[in-house]
């Protein structure tokens, strides 16, 4: 066997493998002489077709899957033989497969780049500390009375922390657009969850009052039809209401399922629930910070082949997630950023776990199996599933992998610990 190898690019390779003839046509024979033993053909007994016969018959397609099996296997054995790293499959052209003489091939590919990685010792990495305070606690507890608000109706006029039910209808151009439409749509005024100007043209209303008035949807609206655009709502006045906060009494307390209906139990599992929320999201900011700082202090080629195939993987995940159809036209550009973002972190991660020979800990993958099995009503179902199901494990196993590639990272760089709120980490839950 003959092996070239022309650089295409920084990390592409065009491989041009000759396979000598005899090989070929041994393999042929042998795969001939197999198939004899087994075909039936009319007219003969069984195991006793004349070789000739079978050539007859089967030659054409036996030499097809030999010269395929041999492609695959000879390319196999040359990216041994040049010791490359192929960073993807090849695109195998035949260029050669006449009877008789030498099978030639080309091989296409990426390989991996070479990896020069950054001084860790060198860099300062942001990590966030905080804790969970009574005020926290407090905060909590007011958002769950206000879950439970009592509401009344008055005849006064709405004013804000009221709640105003309306029909309206939204036009743009005197003509109405999707999504313009409600009855019986409640709001808390005050609150923002509508576009600026129209909860501030609610206030003073009362029941039965309509009223039509004209607002601008802001330039960064996710509907580009109406994004920057004036649109006019006629709005008819159902009811205002008054509410009222729950008291902090047991069977307040029980019904947010504390068995006791005591105050210092629900503050105890308040803070619990805290804690892990918090860690969760300072785990979380922390690794981003983390995966930031590989990606602006370590610079690498990317093999074009892995970015194509990170695209194509976004794209079908996009056309899954908002149940569009397979032919719809997202173009790649909409992906490279994150899909180049996503290989980047991975050559690099690689690169660590390779370096530093590390190994996934299994203790740690069980503790992550059964944090995600907690979150369904049958756990042990759950725990079932990523025991038998290899793929599943795997995805776990890579999460934990770049975990401990975090925990290594951390151990090496200097930490920046910067003290921050509750609230500055967690976002409250309305």
């Amino acid at each position: 066997m003959q092996v070239s190898v022309e650089e295409t690019s920084e990390l592409g390779r065009k491989m041009t493998v000759m396979v000598p003839a005899d090989k070929i046509e041994s393999a042929i024979s042998e795969r001939l002489n197999s198939l004899k033993g087994r075909v039936k053909i009319d007219g003969f007994r069984p195991g006793k077709v004349p070789l000739n016969v079978v050539k007859q018959r089967y030659g054409s397609q036996v030499r097809q899957e030999v010269m395929a099996d041999e492609m695959q296997a000879s390319y196999r054995e040359a990216i041994l033989q040049e010791k490359l790293r192929p960073a993807s499959g090849p695109a195998i052209e035949p260029t050669q497969i006449e009877t008789g003489k030498d099978l030639t091939f080309i091989a296409t590919f990426d390989v991996y780049p070479e990896i020069s990685l950054c001084d860790f010792a060198g860099l300062t990495i942001e990590v966030p500390v905080s804790e969970v305070v009574d005020q926290d606690i407090d905060d909590t507890i007011e958002r769950m009375r206000k879950q439970r608000m009592e509401w009344n109706a008055v005849d006064d006029a709405a004013q804000n922390e009221q709640r105003i039910t309306i029909d309206f209808t939204g036009k743009k151009d005197g003509e109405e657009f999707e999504g313009g439409k409600a009855q019986d749509f409640p709001l808390i005024l005050g609150d923002g969850g509508m576009i600026a100007g129209f909860e501030e043209n609610l206030l003073g209303l009362k029941t039965g009052d309509e009223k039509t008035f004209a607002v601008t949807f802001p330039e960064d609206y996710g509907n580009k039809e109406l994004a920057g655009q004036e649109a006019t709502f006629d709005i008819a006045v159902k009811k205002v209401e008054t509410g009222s906060l729950p008291e902090i009494n047991s069977e307040f307390i029980k019904s947010f399922g504390v068995g006791d209906g005591e105050v210092e139990t629900l503050k105890s599992e308040i803070r619990q629930s805290l804690e892990s929320e918090l860690q969760q999201q300072l785990n979380a900011k922390t690794k981003e910070h983390v995966m930031q700082a590989l990606l602006e202090n370590n610079e690498l080629t990317l093999p074009d082949s892995m970015v194509k195939q990170e695209i194509d993987a976004l794209r079908q995940q996009a056309l899954e997630n908002f149940k569009m159809e397979q032919q719809s036209e997202l173009p790649d550009s909409l992906f490279e950023e994150e899909a180049k973002r996503r290989v980047k972190l991975g050559l690099v991660i690689g690169e660590i776990v390779n370096q530093q020979k590390l190994q996934v800990d299994t203790q740690l993958v069980n503790q992550r199996i059964q944090q995600l099995a907690g979150q369904y009503q049958d756990p042990n179902q759950v725990i079932q599933y990523y025991q038998t199901n290899t793929q599943a494990r795997a995805s776990v196993e890579s999460l934990v992998m770049e975990d401990q590639v975090v925990e290594w990272i951390l151990s090496k760089v200097k930490q920046d610990n910067t003290k921050q709120s509750f609230t500055d980490i967690v976002q409250p839950r309305t």
